[in-house]
């Protein structure tokens, strides 16, 4: 029997000074129910996908894209607002932000809101999410200039195979291998 993967995020407040890591969101919830037709691979055509990366798609990652395909952008601007306000009553004027998976989404989200401090210096770290699937609606505005992405790409990350997942035209960042 295959195990059930849950759609999930966790946000993370890196202190510079400590190595301890401060929780500021976590998300999890059960998978979503799509139709046999959506995990297809013809449905993913958009992505433009190389024969490479097609050998590697397997059921499991359509499902997990489908997750992202399917994400509330109501739901998501709402969570990131939360997080605008809990790193606008963080002390220090320099932060460093971890996400992985929704997670990434939420702070994408945050960023291109243009409500996040921009009398902070924010450096933003991202791993196992979706780049390109992030929702072009969400992108408003600009980001400061104060605020940086890099996106951390492990040998272990369900993404390695998949370069067309962590490239989009609009968001700018920097590819770390870690």
């Amino acid at each position: 029997m295959q195990k059930v993967q849950h759609f999930k995020g966790k946000i993370f407040l890196c202190e510079d000074s400590k190595t301890s890591r401060k929780s500021l969101m976590a998300y999890k919830t059960e998978p979503l129910e799509v139709g046999f037709e959506q995990t297809f691979l013809s449905s993913f055509h958009y992505l433009n996908f190389t024969p490479e990366e097609k050998k590697h798609l397997s059921k499991r990652h359509r499902d997990l894209l489908n997750s992202y395909r399917q994400i509330n952008p109501f739901a998501l601007n709402a969570d990131a607002l939360k997080l605008v306000e809990q790193i606008s009553h963080c002390k220090g004027s320099k932060l460093k932000i971890e996400a992985n998976d929704y997670g990434a989404y939420i702070c994408l989200a945050a960023l291109y809101s243009g409500k996040l401090p921009q009398d902070k210096t924010i450096e933003f770290y991202f791993e196992k999410s979706p780049i390109a699937l992030f929702p072009k609606t969400l992108l408003k505005n600009q980001i400061c200039h104060s605020h940086k992405i890099i996106f951390r790409l492990s040998e272990d990350c369900w993404l390695k195979p998949f370069s067309s997942l962590y490239q989009h035209d609009k968001i700018k960042f920097y590819l770390k291998a870690a």
